[in-house]
This record gives C-alpha cells, structure tokens and sequence, in this order.
C-alpha cells in the first residue's frame, strides 16, 4: 500500500483466488472512508509495480483522480519520451 499524502491510496494485491493476476486499486479517502477510484489487472509482477509506482508519482505532484481517469487506454500514464 503507498500513501501518497494528498488523500489517494495506490494499493498493489496479488489474489490466489484469481490465478497469477496482480491488481491495482487506487482509492480517494475522505474523512474515515475510503472510495474507489480505479481498479487495474496485470499479469505481471513488474508491470503492476511500475503503474502502482508511477500512479503514485502523479498524485505526489499534485495530480488527483481525474488524471487517473482521463487516460487513454493502457497503463501508461505518462506519454513516452520521443
């Protein structure tokens, strides 16, 4: 779990009861609860850190749920360098 000090939680889970698949779930808390902002599979272990990592980069900048949200298809959230 990170905690990225504005209010978001990027959380990073691998369940037995779904094979090998890793899932990250970024979560918006306010007050004492917490709401489910986005929910992403991976396959990999190391793809699944890298969008956990880089999700809670964005929010640390200053990015909040919107960003998240509004990206095109994929993991990627930031567009590749050129």
């Amino acid at each position: 779990m990170i905690r990225t000090g504005n209010g978001h939680i990027v959380e990073l889970v691998e369940s037995d009861r779904l094979g090998s698949a890793w899932i990250v779930r970024v979560y918006r808390k306010k007050m004492f609860r917490k709401r489910l902002v986005s929910s992403d599979w991976f396959l990999d272990r190391s793809q699944a850190e890298q969008f956990a990592e880089q999700a809670a980069a964005t929010f640390r900048a200053g990015g909040d749920s919107r960003d998240l949200m509004s990206r095109a298809p994929g993991w990627t959230l930031r567009r590749p360098s050129r």
